[in-house]
């Protein structure tokens, strides 16, 4: 454009619930209230303050849904009277109807892009211009589970309640553009230095009927000014052009010096172009645009940045943004979420379902992140004519707007595509691209199918916990070895592997974080889950089972990256999420919260341990060892940092809880490309003479670099002679209880079958959330432990769930305490919608003795479980010793508790 008319400030307003505008012609009346802009109709609170609750979702304070008039005028300058003018807003949200000076110009309904419709001359004075944006009126890009459910009901990232809202207005700039013609489409290819400029000129003509612009002599050039960021002096191309028709396509190679730096993940320079098209000396138009010099491409199974294989460390954007409840529209929005990203080892972000505006690319850009774009649907395909036709249109606004920033590397169709025609469309779709676009890699849907003509395929498989698995999943299965890679997904593909939605491990809600939401969205969802535990007496509990619940949550996701890293080969792997997602029935999964601020329970150097371009890796066959074993394990180490390691050095070291260092040693590497997964060689710990039952640490740290890398490695006493006496019953009745009357001590540990079901208890959190998943187990989030109780100077333990505590906890049943007052030793941290009192181990006296709860299994196959053998000595020691002060319960209230929780 030439110039603009800017359209931001005070509109005049009408809601229209019952959609009598456009017959009552309110584009030529007045509109009784007035609104700013940019902005929305929440933001603006032009609708009652709700009062409903629901943990499906954030909730609206000012929701509205429906037909929304937004009126003002403005001015055109004198001189402008061979000019064509455009009507751009970025960022409305439904179906766009505008009216200019009383006569429709259209209406459009981009998800994805700014809105542009031609108003073609306009004489210089005053105009009014009138929109009528109807957020109730969409194609249905939500709608591909609904048949499963209702409650999954236009689910689509672009539109929905869950994530960004459903809201009315237009967020980013408004304003009218100028321009004597039209630099309409600006494309750079630019793999390497030599470039390849691709301009679409669109002509101008006032007379429909002898148009002169093209028929008439004129000279003609198109000026290309490439300021390259650390070249002092742009480079200057004139290209003479012949304009003989409306539309001119033209294309222009260009060879930049080599102090023109490429694009990358780490070193991120980005370069600019500027074109102007010359007719006679004077300027018709211009256009501008960023671009860098990179290519990314699929070769065989891996995804190259520059000839580099690239590893996707990565996070989903479901767009969740709960001041606004819409993404930003400007740089300074974008800057936090990239920032803290990339502060916890990402480098690349897939949005889901949805497409970002252009502010969030232009810092990806600047900050090397590798972004992968969806058009805006979770779709059903084959159906609706309108939807399949509005997916491709949809996908050629992005990349006309978009596509330029070499950010943008990937893109797809969609989240988790379904439909009786979805095969066919996709291998279509990609066909498209593939042949009109290389400077990205494509595939049809996020999660599935799998397309023969992708470049990479998303799938769910290659994770530890995959949707309906329960307690069948590998981390609740089995006690914790790091063996475990997705070798056979990748080697079943031709082409590029990324896992899907990886992770999904939910934390206990972080209830202080309620006084944040003080935009449009309330976090009522949380206020729900804050009064249900009040009221049950354990307000108090709440931080401390975040901060447990977290620290169980991190241990996972360390988990799942590193068995995404030790897989050769593997592209990478996509986390559901970094952050908090708040919809969907409220999934606490993020290790930041929605607002992408960290929670304490690990900071963002911690997290880089395990996710970052280079990681040291550990592959064992368990962690948990008896006194006088060897300690036998692989180093790896996950290369993708941004040149070649040569002769590297791994350190390895066995620390104990204090820190000190035990034992060490080294492995070392001759030259590591980057790119790949090296394995350096074994290391051998003799675990003899340590001190047992203790927790220790083994780390590894790549020599002269800041890359380190932890496991825990428990020890255990090696089996001396009969397990020690424990006074164990598995029911209870009166004359077991006159027993402890009596001044015995007992221990309940029923086998889980003896109690009736409540929460399925495994070593994970849950998956998901319990609501969206309708039960699906397991349904707590790890252990809260008394860590300073005397049971535990025999047996180590943090006060949160650690990977030994497995064999403890699999395949158990927590009692239901049901606040009957048992003195809690070890928790099980419920579900936050059942917020039931659980408890794995507690205790109570009972006239002059003690009954103790103990829900693990300390019984059974002892020789081959190490753990359950040293708790029970430790629990046997901890019965010998005096009791220190606990609640004490009388008989008929433990017999009534004891009937109502057994079978």
């Amino acid at each position: 454009m030439l110039f603009s008319i800017p359209l931001e400030g005070q509109w005049s307003f009408a809601l229209d619930p019952t959609g009598r505008g456009e017959a009552e012609a309110w584009h030529v009346s007045g509109l009784n209230d007035t609104i700013d802009l940019p902005g929305s109709v929440d933001e603006a609170a032009k609708t009652p303050l709700t009062t409903t609750r629901t943990m499906a979702h954030l909730s609206r304070r000012h929701p509205y849904v429906g037909k929304a008039w937004y009126g003002r005028s403005f001015s055109v300058p004198e001189g402008g009277e061979d000019h064509f003018f455009t009507i751009a807003l970025e960022r409305p949200h439904g179906e766009v109807n505008i009216w200019l000076d009383g006569y429709k110009l259209g209406r459009d309904e981009s998800l994805s892009t700014a809105v542009r419709m031609m108003a073609g001359p306009l004489s210089a004075g005053e105009h009014r211009i009138v929109m009528m944006i109807d957020n109730g009126r969409f194609e249905a890009v939500g709608d591909a589970i609904v048949r499963d459910s209702a409650m999954m009901k236009a689910v689509a990232h672009s539109n929905t309640d869950h994530t960004q809202t459903n809201w009315n207005g237009v967020v980013g700039y408004l304003r009218v553009e100028a321009a004597r013609a039209s630099i309409a489409r600006l494309d750079v290819r630019a793999p390497d230095r030599h470039v390849t400029v691709r301009v679409e000129l669109d002509a101008f003509d006032a007379d429909n009927r002898f148009p002169s612009f093209w028929s008439d002599p004129h000279d003609d050039q198109l000026v290309l000014e490439f300021a390259l960021d650390g070249v002092a002096e742009p480079v200057v191309i004139r290209k003479p052009i012949t304009v003989s028709s409306g539309f001119t396509p033209v294309i222009i190679d260009a060879d930049l010096p080599a102090e023109a730096d490429i694009w990358d993940e780490f070193s991120p320079v980005v370069h600019r172009l500027t074109v102007r098209w010359m007719r006679d000396g004077a300027e018709l138009d211009e256009r501008v645009t960023s671009f860098g010099i990179r290519s990314f491409a699929r070769d065989g199974r891996r995804l190259k940045l520059n000839g580099r294989p690239v590893f996707l460390r990565g996070t989903l954007d479901c767009c969740i943004f709960p001041q606004t409840g819409y993404p930003p529209t400007d740089p300074e929005g974008w800057e936090k979420v990239f920032r803290t990203a990339k502060a916890y080892g990402l480098n690349h972000i897939r949005y889901h379902s949805y497409c970002p505006p252009e502010a969030a690319f232009e810092v990806a850009d600047r900050l090397g992140m590798l972004l992968h774009v969806e058009t805006p649907v979770w779709p059903m395909l084959g159906a609706d004519p309108a939807l399949d036709r509005y997916i491709h249109v949809e996908a050629e606004r992005i990349v006309a707007s978009y596509g330029n920033h070499p950010s943008f590397v990937m893109l797809c169709v969609g989240n988790e595509v379904n439909g009786a025609g979805v095969h066919a469309f996709l291998e279509r779709f990609i066909d498209e691209w593939h042949a009109r676009d290389d400077r990205r890699v494509y595939t049809g849907g996020s999660g599935w199918p799998t397309i023969q003509r992708a470049d990479y395929i998303s799938k769910p498989e290659p994770r530890n916990q995959r949707w309906g698995e329960g307690l069948d999943g590998r981390l609740n299965a089995r006690s914790l070895e790091t063996r475990t890679d997705w070798s056979d997904w990748v080697d079943a593909l031709p082409m590029a592997l990324v896992s899907h939605e990886t992770g999904q491990w939910c934390v206990y809600p972080d209830l202080a974080e309620i006084g944040k939401y003080g935009g449009v969205l309330e976090a009522r969802n949380l206020m729900m889950v804050r009064d249900d535990l009040a009221a049950k007496g354990r307000g108090a509990l709440a931080r401390r089972m975040m901060l447990a619940s977290g620290a169980l949550q991190t241990q996972l996701y360390k988990e799942e990256l590193e068995a995404a890293l030790r897989t050769p080969d593997m592209a990478g792997t996509q986390l559901l999420g970094l952050q908090d997602f708040s919809g969907q029935g409220t999934a606490l999964v993020g290790v930041v919260d929605a607002f992408w601020d960290p929670k304490p329970y690990v900071d963002a150097a911690e997290f880089r341990e395990f996710c970052a371009p280079i990681v040291p890796l550990l592959r064992a066959d368990g962690f948990v060892k008896i006194t006088g074993e060897r300690f036998v394990a692989t180093v790896q180490l996950a290369q993708f940092g941004p040149t070649a390691l040569v002769n590297p050095t791994v350190v390895w070291q066995l620390r104990n809880d204090r820190g000190t260092v035990l034992d060490e040693g080294q492995v070392n590497g001759l030259r590591l490309e980057s790119g790949y997964l090296h394995t350096l060689g074994d290391i051998e710990i003799d675990l003899s003479g340590l001190s047992a039952p203790a927790r220790y640490d083994v780390v590894l740290t790549l020599k002269g670099a800041n890359y380190r890398n932890r496991w825990g490695l428990w020890v255990m006493s090696a089996a001396a002679g009969a397990d020690p006496v424990l006074p164990l019953v598995e029911t209870l009745d009166e004359a077991t209880l006159a027993r402890v009357a009596g001044g015995e001590t007992l221990v309940l540990s029923p086998p889980p079958e003896a109690m009736k079901p409540n929460a399925v208890l495994g070593h994970t959190a849950a998956f998901w959330n319990t609501l969206w998943t309708s039960g699906q187990a397991p349904h707590t989030l790890g252990l809260l432990i008394e860590a300073d109780n005397r049971l535990f100077e025999h047996f180590p333990t943090a006060s949160h769930s650690d990977w030994h505590w497995w064999e403890l906890t699999h395949r158990r049943r927590a009692f239901d305490t049901a606040d009957i007052g048992f003195a809690p030793i070890v928790r099980v941290i419920d579900d936050w919608n059942a917020n039931r009192d659980l408890m794995l181990v507690a205790e109570a006296r009972i006239g002059r003795g003690r009954l103790i709860l103990c829900a693990a299994d300390v019984a059974t196959d002892l020789d081959a479980r190490p753990v359950a053998r040293t708790f029970r000595k430790a629990l046997a020691e901890y019965l010998a010793a005096p009791s220190g002060p606990v609640p004490t319960l009388d008989q008929t209230t433990v017999l009534g508790w004891w009937k109502a929780v057994s079978v």
